[in-house]
């Protein structure tokens, strides 16, 4: 269920968008075709908001205000084109509320808000699978969750470093383990993830997980930063220490 939900909530998004649309563009055809071309901006906004932190508050508001302008110039995108080569229509035709970049906005977040919301309600309490499978050299492999301590992508190849010494060589992209992993994993560069629950000692620029270090890329330093942080507070004899 988690792994389609968000497909899932899209589709259901984009027929709901229409059906409010609908008033507005007077037919059900016109008013789905505009809520389709106004997703990729949804899903753009979804993607990068993330990724936007308040830590520094003045690096936070400037993101935000890039995000919002380049979110905007997507769905005027989809909006323009949508009116002129698929409906024939010409600019004059778009409601104005349609180009009220404050609506567009109001419109995005709702959106957005409730995914996190549905989300949060159905996956906060969510069993953690205690095995995964997947395919290493033609084989099938299952191992604990718990027993990865990293993954580490090399060149075309993704390598699952386990406690016990054992690695396993697979094709399945780094990205793509980020989407299957549960949040007892933390991504800290383009070519790591780690067990958050194995980590014994962080600083600013890498982290120690076993005899292993691994530094800390600047893309998810702050993100980083805020999740082992808040470990610590809510785990008092967390074995996470900052050095």
């Amino acid at each position: 269920m988690k792994k389609y939900f968000s497909i899932i909530y899209w589709i259901a998004a984009t027929i709901i968008l229409s059906a409010i649309l609908v008033s507005i563009l007077k037919t059900y055809s016109a008013s789905l075709l505009l809520s389709i071309m106004i997703l990729p901006g949804a899903l753009f906004a979804k993607y990068f908001m993330k990724d936007i932190s308040f830590k520094n508050r003045k690096s936070g508001i400037i993101h935000s205000l890039y995000l919002a302008l380049a979110t905007l110039f997507i769905v005027y995108l989809g909006i323009f084109s949508s009116y002129w080569f698929l409906l024939k229509l010409g600019s004059d035709d778009c409601p104005d509320i349609m180009l009220n970049p404050i609506f567009i906005w109001l419109l995005l977040i709702s959106f957005i808000g409730l995914e996190k919301f549905i989300a949060y309600k159905l996956f906060a309490t969510e069993y953690k699978e205690k095995y995964i499978e997947f395919i290493s050299d033609r084989k099938k492999i299952s191992i604990e969750i718990d027993s990865i301590k990293y993954i580490e992508s090399k060149d075309d190849e993704v390598w699952i470093r386990t406690i016990s010494g054992i690695s396993y060589r697979t094709r399945m992209k780094i990205s793509q383990w980020e989407e299957v992993l549960d949040n007892r994993f933390l991504r800290v560069h383009r070519s790591f993830i780690v067990n958050k629950n194995l980590i014994c000692q962080y600083n600013s620029s890498l982290i120690v997980i076993g005899d292993k270090s691994i530094e800390i890329s600047r893309k998810y330093k702050e993100k980083v930063l805020d999740e082992l942080s808040m470990a610590q507070s809510a785990i008092p004899n967390s074995n996470i220490h900052n050095i």
